[in-house]
């Protein structure tokens, strides 16, 4: 599930998230129809019908993304996920130090050997 430090997702979390909206959408559309349209007996039981119809689709909807997120947040609970984070952290730095300490030694080295060179080049 985790690639390069972030979480990726499977489809049903997804579609979890689709229908979440989804439902929310249609039932607050539905209730502005059953708002404006109160005196209207069919739209109005035609509206709280479909409202009604949205809750399951919601309700499946927060249940998958709901499960898996809580999963994916339980690692960051966790002591071996920080365990994990700070030793790659720490070769990381290790490694990059060593790199820029030695492009840095080298350039020294060679600045020192130029101005060598050049030094005797003088004296001759």
């Amino acid at each position: 599930m985790k690639r390069e430090g972030r979480y990726h997702f499977s489809t049903k979390f997804y579609v979890g998230i689709v229908l979440v909206i989804f439902s929310l959408l249609i039932g607050k559309i539905t209730t502005i129809i059953l708002l404006i349209h109160f005196n209207d007996p069919f739209l109005r039981w035609t509206s709280a019908i479909v409202y009604v119809l949205t809750w399951p689709p919601l309700i499946l909807g927060a249940w998958w993304i709901g499960k898996e997120y809580s999963t994916a947040i339980k690692k960051y609970f966790s002591y071996g996920y920080y365990h994990q984070r700070i030793k790659h952290g720490t070769k990381k730095a290790l490694t990059r130090t060593r790199e820029k300490t030695l492009a840095l030694h080298q350039k020294v080295k060679d600045d020192w050997q130029r101005r060598k060179e050049a030094k005797q080049r003088r004296r001759r």
